[in-house]
Parts: structure tokens; C-alpha cells; sequence
């Protein structure tokens, strides 16, 4: 038992973590462990090293905390052999809590085998175990989920595995050696493997599901659409919000001079549930119209368009953000899924951009209407060039917009604020709690 005065030790273990992040949730845990870091906690990240369908564990460049990598294959990623391995691992290092970031039907093995000696705290950043597409979007009706894993499994496999693809794909993984580049991320795969080998698919991980919920210390998820899927078994679900690093993601320091007003639609609009689609018609409609504006994109460097108003700016890297937003006039953030969060909405407002967002899911409880942006409705072409349209003609209103956007980013989502608002406490309290019952 470490002495009372000891620093306490919390441990992350995230199951895709890989840096440069690809996504939010990455960028997330790294911040909260810093933030407790900064607080004087002792912090260690635990990842696996597994890329043969996704760049897990497969990071470039330091981290503010030291990084613990287990390596495996794709024969010994399974969870007898994850929750040893890193259980070991993390039991070895003595944490008094224990932080699960992202991570799919694995995650929830990881909770049953802490949760029985540790607070353990587990973080949703999207669908992981109630979507096993993660979008809780219904690809063959092209609409927004209305059930889900957590409800009727059998119905979720039916959606993600129809036909006979589930036993095609799990003979791809046994007998099909992948060679490929790490960016690549093989979704079937990647989905399957884990499903597969976490016995997701079989009614006794099903039953036991709702009760390894129930023993975390906390279920942490995004916005109050996701912590209704939980509120059914567990009464431990807290909504915390992302936040943003508002000194990196800060407005320019010059004034933007250019010819043309410039619209950013940041992401990876090459997935079809961000909505370059609607954005693209909406903008069309308004170039019939005369209004004069350049469209960029954020996509794969073979993406081209034929018109010479839509600009592919290419995959920008994490470091080349801020300038990103330095350079547009309005962001737009289109999804058509139920975002859990929309991290780009953060980023442009605390860059005092005026946001355009689609009133669905995180960007609809991030994003003001008519005080940092404009909602409009999902796909909604007509209701995406309006408000275009009210931006784009009136520059003192974007200006307007920007400048509530970076002092709502900067009082409520700062990752300061986010971590003492949050978790610094809350942490503290159950770690001591726990340490003084050893």
C-alpha cells in the first residue's frame, strides 16, 4: 500500500490509441491524462500493439505521460489474452484508479476485470458497444438507427453481418496475411476481429453486458442522446463534454484580407455520413444565386472536383490545424449521423469562426443558435443555404458570431475548465477512497 502522501496513480488504458490522433477521442484522453498530470497525479498510458487492420499503438512523436506498449497478433488479440496481459501490466504498476478510453467489445472485458479491484472509469466516445458500425446510422435504409446492441443484438448482428458475411470475414482474418500501410484501416476487419474474438456475438456476452455496466464507477459519455442508452441499466452515466486547447486554437492575430470569402468543411468528408452531399448542393444553389465564395475541403489528395469553386486543401496534420481555421470565414459541420461530439465545432469557435451546424446529436448542445452560429436541419439543402446565405452577406454577423464562439469556448470548453469542472475532484475523491480501504 503506498503512503498516504504518495502522489495518486491513475492508469489510462485506451485499445486504439495511435498517435497523430485520427479522431477526437484520442485527443480527449490525452488531455485529461495532462490535465491530471498538471494536478500532481502519477499517469501511464497502457496500449496495444496490434496493426494488422487499424495503427494501434502505433505512435510518433512524445507524449506528456509514459506510454506502456503490449504487443500482440492477430491470434493472441483476443480477450483472454488482452485482459491478462495488460490486467498484468497495469496490477504491476499499482494504479488507485483506472481510466478506459476508447475501445469496442474489448472494453467492456477490461471493465469486468477491473472494476472488481479498482474505481474504474469507462469513457463512450461514440457507439462502441451499442453500434457495431460505431454510426448507429442503418446503411441499407440510410437513416438513423432506432434500436441498437444494448436493446436487440441479434437484430444489431443481422445489420452489420447480413447474408453469410460474418463467417466470410472471420475466414479473410484467419487465412489472409495483410501487408499494408497503417493509415489504412480495413473497418470489417478491424470490427470483426474484435467481435469475434471478445464472443460479442454470443448470448453470454450479451447477458453479462448490463451487469459489467453497472459496476463502473462512472459511464462517461458525450451528450444526453448517448447516456439515454445506458440510464436503462445503470444509474452511474455522467455527460461530460470534449474540450478544446483554446491557446493552440485561437483567433489570427491580423485582420483576414482576401478577394474571396472563404467556407472550411474540416473532416473526413470522404465518409458519407459528414455531409459533403447536402453542403455541395446547398453551395451550388447559392453560386445560381451570384454569391461569391470558395469552398475547401479537408480530403485524400486523389479526391478532385470538377467545379472551380470546391477546393480539396488535402489531409491537413494536427499541427497545421489552427492555421486552417485561420484562413475561413465560416465552418461548416454537416453530419447527417447523430455526432456524439463534433470536435471541429470547438475548434472553429475558439478560433472565432462563425459555425454552421447541423442540429443533431453533440453539435446541436455545443453550438448555439444565433449566438456562436446557425443550426440547420440534417440534409436539409434549403435549410443549409439559408443559413449560408445570412453569413455570407453579412460580415459584421460573422464577426459577431466569432467572438461569442471563442468566449463560450474559452469559458466552458478549455480543457482547464473541462478537467477541474469534471474530473479532477471526482477522481480524486473515489482514488482516495479507494486507497484507504487497501
Amino acid at each position: 500500500m503506498p503512503p498516504e502522501t504518495a502522489p495518486l496513480r491513475i492508469a489510462f488504458v485506451d485499445l486504439t490509441f495511435h498517435w497523430p490522433p485520427s479522431g477526437g477521442c484520442w485527443v480527449d484522453l490525452k488531455e485529461i491524462a495532462a490535465g491530471l498530470m498538471r494536478r500532481g497525479w502519477e499517469v501511464k498510458l497502457f496500449v496495444p500493439v496490434f496493426t494488422d487492420y487499424y495503427p494501434r499503438g502505433h505512435i510518433e512523436g512524445e507524449l506528456p505521460f509514459p506510454v506502456e506498449k503490449i504487443h500482440f497478433s492477430r491470434f493472441t488479440f483476443n480477450a483472454y489474452h488482452v485482459r491478462k496481459r495488460i490486467g498484468e501490466a497495469v496490477r504491476a504498476w499499482n494504479p488507485d484508479s483506472v481510466f478506459l478510453g476508447e475501445g469496442y467489445q474489448m472494453k467492456m472485458h477490461m471493465l469486468d476485470h477491473f472494476s472488481k479491484d479498482f474505481p474504474t472509469y469507462c469513457r463512450f466516445y461514440a457507439y462502441e458497444v451499442n453500434c457495431l458500425n460505431l454510426h448507429y446510422w442503418l446503411y441499407d435504409e440510410k437513416r438513423v438507427c432506432d434500436g441498437g446492441f444494448l436493446t436487440d443484438p441479434k437484430r444489431c448482428h443481422r445489420c452489420w453481418n447480413p447474408g453469410f458475411s460474418f463467417p466470410r470475414r472471420l475466414a479473410r482474418i484467419a487465412f489472409v496475411k495483410r501487408g499494408r500501410e497503417l493509415q489504412q484501416h480495413f473497418t470489417e476487419e478491424h470490427f470483426t476481429h474484435e467481435y469475434f474474438t471478445t464472443l460479442g456475438f454470443t448470448s453470454w456476452f450479451r447477458k453479462r453486458l448490463p451487469e459489467w455496466l453497472k459496476r463502473a464507477e462512472a459511464l462517461i459519455v458525450y451528450n444526453e442522446f448517448t447516456a439515454n442508452f445506458f440510464r436503462s441499466f445503470a444509474d452511474n452515466v455522467r455527460v461530460i463534454p470534449s474540450g478544446v486547447d483554446t491557446k493552440r486554437f485561437s483567433p489570427p492575430d491580423v485582420e483576414k484580407d482576401r478577394d474571396r470569402l472563404a467556407i472550411l468543411l474540416p473532416g473526413r468528408i470522404h465518409d458519407e455520413l459528414k455531409g459533403l452531399a447536402t453542403v455541395r448542393e446547398a453551395c451550388r444553389k447559392l453560386k445560381e444565386e451570384g454569391l461569391d465564395f470558395e469552398l475547401r475541403v479537408t480530403a485524400p489528395d486523389w479526391y478532385e472536383f470538377e467545379e472551380d469553386w470546391l477546393v480539396n486543401v488535402g489531409w491537413i496534420p494536427q499541427e497545421d490545424l489552427p492555421a486552417l481555421y485561420h484562413d475561413a470565414d465560416i465552418v461548416i459541420v454537416p453530419s447527417l449521423w447523430i455526432e456524439p461530439f463534433g470536435i471541429t465545432t470547438l475548434e472553429a469557435m475558439a478560433s472565432g469562426v462563425p459555425v454552421v451546424g447541423a442540429k443533431i446529436g453533440g453539435i446541436a448542445e455545443t453550438l448555439v443558435h444565433g449566438e456562436t452560429g446557425l443550426h440547420f436541419e440534417p440534409g436539409n439543402v434549403d435549410d443549409l443555404a439559408e443559413a449560408l446565405r445570412h453569413l455570407i452577406k453579412s460580415p459584421e454577423l460573422r464577426k459577431e458570431f466569432g467572438y461569442w464562439g471563442r468566449r463560450r469556448a474559452v469559458e466552458v470548453y478549455d480543457w482547464d475548465k473541462i478537467v477541474d469542472t469534471h474530473y479532477a475532484e471526482q477522481l480524486e475523491l473515489a482514488a482516495r477512497a479507494h486507497r484507504a480501504s487497501l
